[in-house]
């Protein structure tokens, strides 16, 4: 199931922007086409569409088996976890690459780090995943100093690009992994075969 659920993830991602900016588009043509508002300024309650479930439904109807019956929960858990995971893996790269006191890293791991409890931890209601790229979405964009004096503009719509982006590849790298996963336990099973057959 997480290798057809990875796929939606997938598809899910790629409609992100695209309803973000079509929103926006939407706004500016009811407003009468004002473009002085700030991108991340928004006045509706959600920056884009929430899709992901609803493709995961779509996909599970026209299955030939049923699915588990803790499918949606599953799917929920595994959007959030690469959702996170595309976040540490940012931050890593940045620390790696000697940028994390640059503005924009400083930007992203306290906006991760205020939020991680509410987004991330213990039991959740559905959709956190989305409701964390929604509010970075509508954050608007802002200067920042940072701790050792370095000062910039802060770019929320770039952040959630770069981890929309990094969620594709762990998305894409998850995918190639749980496809294995009946090769990984082939071993397995023929340990366990060959130790039921000893008590025959």
């Amino acid at each position: 199931e997480w290798v057809q659920d990875l796929d939606v993830v997938l598809a899910a991602n790629d409609l992100i922007l695209d309803s973000y900016f079509a929103k926006i588009q939407m706004e500016r043509e009811r407003d009468g086409g004002n473009t002085g508002e700030a991108i991340g300024a928004r006045t509706t309650d959600i920056a884009f569409e929430r899709t992901a479930i609803h493709l995961m439904n779509d996909n599970t109807r026209f299955q030939p088996t049923a699915s588990s019956p803790f499918r949606r929960g599953n799917f929920d858990l595994l959007y959030n976890l690469c959702t996170q995971a595309a976040v540490h893996r940012i931050l890593r790269q940045q620390r790696t690459n000697g940028e994390e006191m640059e503005v924009s890293s400083v930007f992203l791991r306290n906006f991760y780090v205020d939020r991680a409890e509410e987004y991330f931890d213990g039991d959740l209601p559905y959709g956190r995943a989305d409701d964390f790229i929604d509010e970075l979405l509508q954050t608007a964009p802002a200067v920042l100093r940072t701790n050792d004096g370095k000062t910039g503009f802060i770019d929320p719509l770039g952040a959630a690009e770069s981890i929309i982006r990094m969620r594709n590849e762990v998305a894409m790298e998850w995918k190639e992994t749980m496809a294995r996963v009946q090769e990984d336990h082939t071993g397995i099973r023929q340990a366990l075969l060959t130790d039921s057959m000893q008590y025959w």
